[in-house]
């Protein structure tokens, strides 16, 4: 029998080939098809989407086209022409009731419908999307149907397994959104502290020039004023008065970090031993103060005066929160890695923990973050400054720690000082300072200060000592003082803050052209010297006495 074809407009499809050689069309069903089945088969063939159709309500003959073979998988053997029961078996009972509701004449539609299905031999659980249409006979009747399918397998299952790793996740994001909302707040909090950090020091920088001056000016007083002069005692009143407005100013330095130290070389264990009665002092015998100190020496290279008030304020804080009696613990270990503290990185290395613990009413949420801010303070008016815990933070930074702070309302706060540790286990000496005055006579001294006020009490001072002085206002008149006769000068004074070429930068020049002239540095605020603590020259802080400017430069010109 020649084979029958239909008018497709692509007659080597393999679904149409598979038709041609189906048991079906062998034994005639092609060629006695009625019309209505060949238009549908070529519109079946003809069609890029996934299509099958079953035809006649008894055989339920199933044809499909070339897109819908993928879905067949091992049936496709055999499937073209047979019985649409036969063929998927497996899942007949779940879709039987559509495919007679079909024949029936009622459409039906299935979203990702899970079905059991024999996948190369086991039962898999697939998902399916699909519509049942029934296809009518000029005369109304049903023939077959017509379904436009498509398998949505992979597709669930990566839906599911991301909504069940979104269920998994969602605690985790919910922390991690907290985290980031904390992240972002600590972060605002840390640019808000470096802001006023630059405001206080440039405060403190002008400050200190005008204590300076109120300072040596007491000091000539008390040093041409007779002992028993009825003036002293009000000389000696602004004195006191300018003395405590340094203090203030140094822990404005602190806090901003630009602040000269004069780090050593020592056993940090000593220093707590040694600070632990001066704490126990300042906190009274109510509260109990306990030091736990490790076995081995931690050597550090620190400002020991700085570490021991940064120790002393934390005291203090820890003595107002306590009421009635408490406790107080000191505790010094060494650690490899400091923790990330204010989303900054963890720090790597070895370093010493100091943690004082004590077991007051703790600091509230929306205090903590603000209790290193200068000026801050939750005590009554007149009970503090709030500078003092902005001087622990401005100290731990500029020594390139870490600190922390713990607390529980009801139960205590902790704070850990995180200080790098030094390979070196010992300090060069320090000099002693002398108790009088020393006479400058016979030594030059080249001053270089660009502040008018503080520039004529250095000078005054000096001369009233029997110092031979040139003034310098800049670092270029001083350099051309210098080229014109530097042995006339035995050493030379310099500020450090200067417009155009700043006093550390002049001293390095001095000391590789005139490396036998000594320099003394003078400054209470620059970054210069905080970035460089290891600069090599002799340091005078302002505002200085009198005395310490007599003494250091006599020291120097030894």
């Amino acid at each position: 029998m020649p084979r029958t074809t239909l008018p497709i407009s692509d007659p080597d499809q393999l679904a149409y080939r598979l038709l041609q050689d189906s048991d079906w069309a062998e034994a005639g069903g092609l060629a006695t098809a009625p019309a209505e089945l060949r238009v549908l088969l070529t519109t079946l063939f003809d069609s890029p989407e996934p299509l099958w159709l079953a035809w006649g309500r008894d055989q339920k003959r199933f044809f499909f086209n070339d897109a819908y073979l993928p879905m067949l998988g091992a049936k496709l053997h055999g499937a073209m022409g047979r019985s649409l029961q036969e063929v998927w078996s497996d899942v007949w009972a779940d879709v039987s009731p559509a495919i007679d509701d079909a024949f029936d004449g009622r459409f039906r539609s299935f979203h990702n419908l899970p079905l059991q299905m024999d996948r190369d031999g086991s039962m898999k659980e697939t998902f399916w999307t699909f519509s049942y249409s029934p296809l009518r006979l000029l005369t109304g009747e049903v023939a077959g149907i017509f379904c436009v399918v498509s398998e949505q397998t992979e597709q669930v299952q990566q839906k599911n397994l991301h909504s069940r790793q979104v269920a998994a996740i969602t605690e985790q994001a919910r922390d991690a959104h907290l985290e980031l909302v904390r992240a972002r707040e600590q972060l605002r909090q840390a640019q808000k502290l470096e802001t006023m950090g630059q405001l206080t020091g440039g405060v403190a920088h002008d400050f200190n020039n005008l204590l300076q001056v109120i300072g040596g000016s007491v000091d000539m007083l008390l040093h041409v004023l007779d002992e028993d002069d009825p003036k002293q005692r009000y000389v000696q009143a602004i004195g006191s008065a300018a003395e405590r407005a340094g203090k203030l100013t140094s822990h404005l330095l602190a806090f901003s970090r630009r602040q000269s130290l004069t780090p050593e070389v020592f056993d940090i264990r000593d220093s707590v031993r040694a600070l632990s009665d001066i704490v126990s002092t300042v906190v009274g015998a109510r509260i109990n103060v306990e030091v736990v100190l490790p076995d081995t020496p931690l050597y550090v290279l620190l400002d020991r005066n700085q570490l021991d008030t940064s120790l002393i304020n934390i005291a203090v804080n820890a003595r107002d929160a306590i009421v009635g009696q408490g406790n107080v613990t000191i505790t010094l270990s060494k650690v490899s890695t400091v923790p990330s503290v204010r989303q900054a990185a963890p720090l790597l290395g070895d370093y010493a923990a100091i943690r004082v613990s004590d077991s007051g009413q703790g600091i509230a949420p929306e205090v903590l973050s603000r209790i290193f801010e200068p000026f801050f303070t939750t005590k009554g008016v007149g009970a503090g400054t709030g500078l003092g815990l902005s001087q622990v933070f401005g100290f731990v930074k500029q020594s390139e720690g870490e600190v922390d702070v713990q607390s529980t309302v009801g139960t205590g706060t902790a704070f850990t000082l995180y200080l790098p540790l030094t390979l070196a286990s010992s300090a060069a000496a320090q000099i002693p300072t002398p108790h009088r005055i020393a006479n400058g006579t016979g030594l030059s001294v080249l001053v270089v200060e660009d502040n008018v006020d503080v520039a004529a009490f250095a000078t005054s001072a000096l001369a009233e000592l029997d110092f031979n002085v040139v003034l310098a206002r800049n670092a270029t008149d001083a350099w051309a003082e210098l080229q014109r006769d530097a042995h006339r000068f035995q050493v030379v004074f310099s500020d450090v803050v200067m417009p155009g070429v700043n006093g550390l930068e002049l001293a390095r020049r001095i000391r590789d052209a005139y490396p036998g002239l000594p320099v003394i540095l003078t400054s209470g605020y620059s970054e210069l010297l905080a970035s460089d603590p290891n600069h090599g020259f002799t340091l005078l802080r302002k505002p200085y006495s009198l005395k310490q400017l007599a003494s250091a430069l006599a020291q120097a010109t030894r």
